[in-house]
């Protein structure tokens, strides 16, 4: 059986690893193992058909060609990107009224079967919904206003190859994402420190897991930790409206200055505008560059080395 995991653009080599699968479309992964709760995907559905296309019309007639099991009570869900004359919701009562003639009943809330139609481009993808909203997670929360999709904290921490005896911080771990999506790894110590550290304490409670979390900020680092000792993910803050430049530019140069004493050997940092954080990184060595989309939003996933260690 073929499944189809979708995640989000910019994800897709880790999502590959994740399910063992082979991306074939933008955001798309194609996999044959049994589907589990993927962390690093969005939804997973089981893949009837795959097609290319003109017309809607041509949607229709090869759904009419599938012999798919539906149970009595269906709804139909069209994901679609990119330019066409026909809008998502056109899908949905083409094949809803095809299934209806069929005798079986239209449910929106609480359907049996969900029936995927799956469009980029000209490129359609028929399928059976297996999971949906993989992204959420039920310790979510308390939230701060510059949150993190956990998806893209997964596909962070994965970078940069946790092993038990590691030792992880986030020095700016909000409402404690990152850090919680590292323990559920259950792999290594883990800190996270803030000014705030509020949200994230009752977000790792609600996760049930163990992390060292401290009210401090950057400049403490290096009174904490130890020389060349631990492994930092982080999502660091970027010029905005709250955060003007000047004042994002001392926080780099302390943040680079701290990274320099206490890590040992890797780095990765999320960032909304990487331009000026990479004018600090002297001591570092990228390794990756990943840019997510959500929406209209881009995200750098940035893997770094400390240059001194030669690693391959």
């Amino acid at each position: 059986m073929k499944y189809i995991a979708v995640c989000l653009k910019g994800l897709e080599e880790i999502t590959e690893k994740e399910t063992k699968g082979k991306k074939i479309l933008e955001s798309r992964i194609q996999f044959s193992a049994k589907p589990k709760n993927f962390k690093s995907a969005i939804k997973v559905y089981k893949l009837l058909n795959q097609f290319k296309f003109k017309e809607k019309e041509e949607i229709l007639n090869n759904f009419k060609t599938l012999k798919i099991k539906i149970k009595n009570r269906f709804k139909v869900e069209c994901n679609r990107k990119g330019q066409h004359n026909f809008k998502s919701v056109d899908i949905e009562k083409l094949i809803g009224i095809h299934l209806q003639k069929q005798n079986y009943k239209l449910d929106f809330k609480t359907p049996e079967t969900i029936i995927l139609i799956d469009i980029l481009d000209n490129n359609c993808l028929i399928g059976i919904l297996e999971k949906d909203n993989l992204q959420k997670r039920n310790y979510r929360i308390k939230l701060n206003p510059e949150t993190l999709n956990p998806c893209i904290a997964f596909a962070a921490l994965k970078l940069i190859n946790l092993k038990k005896e590691d030792i992880l911080v986030d020095p700016y771990c909000r409402d404690g994402i990152i850090v919680i999506e590292a323990a559920l790894m259950k792999k290594c110590k883990i800190y996270g420190l803030d000014k705030n550290i509020r949200n994230s304490r009752i977000n790792s409670k609600i996760a049930k897991v163990k992390i060292s979390l401290s009210q401090e900020e950057i400049d403490w680092l290096d009174t904490k930790f130890k020389k060349n000792s631990v492994k930092v993910a982080t999502y660091l803050p970027s010029v905005s409206k709250r955060n003007n430049e000047n004042d994002i530019r001392k926080l780099y140069s302390e943040f680079s200055h701290q990274l320099g004493y206490i890590v040992k050997e890797y780095v990765v940092l999320i960032v909304k505008k990487p331009e000026i954080i990479k004018e600090y990184l002297t001591n570092f060595k990228i390794i990756t560059e990943k840019i997510v989309e959500i929406g209209s939003d881009n995200y750098y996933i940035i893997s770094l080395k400390k240059k001194y260690l030669n690693i391959v």
